[in-house]
Order: C-alpha cells, then structure tokens, then sequence
C-alpha cells in the first residue's frame, strides 16, 4: 500500500512538472510571436512617420518658387548673344492675349533702331494657358518675332512673382552681357532717351534698383479680402505695413550685377505673392548693400497727364515712365510719335 501511494504521488509530481514545461513553452511561444508582431508594428509604424515627414518636407519646399527648376514652355535663348555693345535687357510682364499691346512695344520705345549709339533687346514674359487655340496663336507669334519666354506655370495675377523669377533665371542664363536690365509692365511707356542721356549712371552702378520707391513701414498691407492686394492674416502677422524698401512695380530698372544674386536669392527665400514686395523688398533685404533710388517724380500712372507731357509738353516733360489710356490700343504709338519728334 505504502509502496503504490508512492507511485500515485510520483505519477501526480510527473505530470503537473509536465504541464508546468508546456505552459512555458507555450508562454515562450507566444512571447516570441508577440515579439515579431510587435516587431512589425514598430517597423510598421517607424515607416509610416518616415512618410508623414517626408511628405511635410514636400508642402515645405513648394512654398518657394517653382520656376527655378522647371524647364521653359518656349524659349529664345540667342536673342543676346553676338552683340557688342547691350545696352539694356528689357522683361516685359506680359498676359497670353496682349497681342496689340505687345505689337505696340515692338513698334515704339522696345524697337532699338531708335537709339543710335544704344541697344535694346526685350523678352515678354508669359505663363501657360488652359485654351490650346490661344497657346497655337502665342507660338506663331514667336516664330515671327522669337522673343517670348513661356514658363510652366498657369498665367494669373497671383503668379506675377513666378514670372518676376523667370525673367531673372533667363537673364542670369542667356544676358549676362546686358549693362542693365529692366522690368516693366506692357501697359507703361518707357522714354529710354532719357534714361540713356541723364540716368546711364546705373550702367556702372552695383546692386542698384531705380525705381518709383516705398520707403519701409509706409506700404500698408490689406487684410480685407474684397481688396485686390489682400494678405492673409498669417502672413506679416501683427504687421499693419511691410517692412521693406521696394518698389513699385510697372517699372524698375537693375544693375547687371544684381539680376544673378536676386535670382539665388529666391531659391532660398519663401513664396510671397505680391511681386513687387516679394521681388524688391523681400529679396534685397537679404542681400547686403543693396541701394534702391528713388525716381518717383519721373514717373506717372496718369493716363491725361502721360499723353500731355509725352506730347504738348514734350520739350520739358521730365517724365521717364507714364502710362498710357488702356482703352485706347493706339495710345501708345500716338505718344511715341509725338515724343520722338523732339528727339529728331
């Protein structure tokens, strides 16, 4: 009896030690499983902040502008080359459907047989359109005049910034031989006999912007949205008015130098789309030494006194830039006629 009590204990010892063993094993298991499961989440999980950062990086990287690394839609890239003396590179802003106006430039104060000892080459700046019929006629255009440069972005008001920095990439790769540049509207007139026989000092100014002038903290920033120039509330917050010299933007005109620098600058500086903000206030302001002079008293954006002063008062008119009656498709070629009489 003793003896099979003893067994029956044994037997009892035997079998609880083997379930003891396979509980552990199966505890070992199903850690182990639960480890690679939980291995996989982290995997998982580690790649899936990996894209949310990535992705973020991406959203940052467009807020600066994008023509810097796009290709042209058209482009002209001889229109400086082989020419001794360039006095000036003229870009001209430009919308798709501007044909009279742009005709009118060519004809008038952008034509370089008109200045005798000067030269004058101009580009008209434009950005892409939906209507394939227009963009059919913007090509034929240039195969007759060869001057348009077309960027990769849609042609709006609020891409004016893109095309201010099309303009300087072009110029930095294809004009680098231009003794000044210029940028203008196709809405303004330009007496250039005037800048060639008082202001040529910018010709051998650097880092140099002449312009109709904002001194900073005067341009108000609008917040309201019915107005045109409005700006967010996140953008220059708590600021009731920018906080940079610029300028005004139908007409500036820049030092050889400064196009190139203007345009690396860009590259680092984040997308603002006020042109005349973004491309002469902003961007000078993280270029030293940069000087902006002022030359607002000759400069008009009065249509009647533009025509008076370019014409009855043409002997004393100390305008350089005025702008002409946008009603009046003619009113370009009509000034002209009457301020190159005094010249010849």
């Amino acid at each position: 009896m003793k003896n099979g009590r003893q067994f029956r204990v044994m037997a009892t010892s035997i079998f609880t030690f083997c379930v003891i063993i396979v509980c552990m094993v199966k505890t070992s298991l199903h850690t182990n499983s639960c480890t690679d499961n939980c291995t996989n989440l982290t995997i998982q999980r580690t790649v899936k902040i990996q894209k949310l950062q990535y992705k973020r990086n991406i959203t940052i990287q467009s807020k600066y502008p994008t023509v810097l690394t796009q290709s042209y839609k058209i482009n002209n890239k001889d229109i400086c080359k082989n020419i001794s003396k360039l006095s000036c590179i003229v870009m001209v802003y430009s919308s798709p459907d501007h044909f009279e106006r742009r005709e009118a430039l060519r004809k008038t104060f952008l034509n370089s047989t008109f200045y005798k000892q000067e030269t004058i080459r101009a580009i008209f700046l434009l950005g892409e359109v939906y209507n394939s019929s227009l963009q059919h006629t913007i090509e034929r255009e240039n195969l007759v005049f060869q001057d348009i440069i077309q960027g990769q972005f849609i042609d709006s008001y609020r891409n004016l910034t893109y095309k201010g920095v099309l303009g300087f990439k072009w110029i930095s790769e294809n004009c680098p031989n231009a003794e000044f540049a210029a940028k203008i509207d196709d809405d303004v007139i330009v007496n250039f006999f005037k800048i060639f026989q008082h202001l040529s000092f910018i010709k051998f100014k650097r880092r140099f912007l002449m312009c109709d002038k904002v001194n900073p903290n005067l341009y108000p920033i609008q917040r309201d949205t019915n107005e045109k120039w409005n700006v967010h509330n996140d953008v220059f917050k708590r600021m009731l008015r920018y906080p940079y010299t610029s300028c005004l933007g139908p007409a500036v005109f820049i030092s050889r130098d400064l196009i190139p620098i203007l345009y690396t600058t860009a590259s680092m500086s984040p997308f603002f789309w006020i042109e005349d903000i973004y491309l002469f206030g902003i961007l000078p302001s993280k270029i030293p030494a940069v000087v902006h002079h002022g030359i607002n008293q000759n400069v008009s954006y009065n249509y009647q006194y533009t025509a008076d002063c370019f014409g009855k008062h043409r002997k004393e008119c100390g305008l350089v830039v005025g702008m002409p009656d946008p009603e009046d498709n003619g009113a370009t070629v009509k000034i002209w006629n009457s301020l190159i009489k005094t010249i010849h």
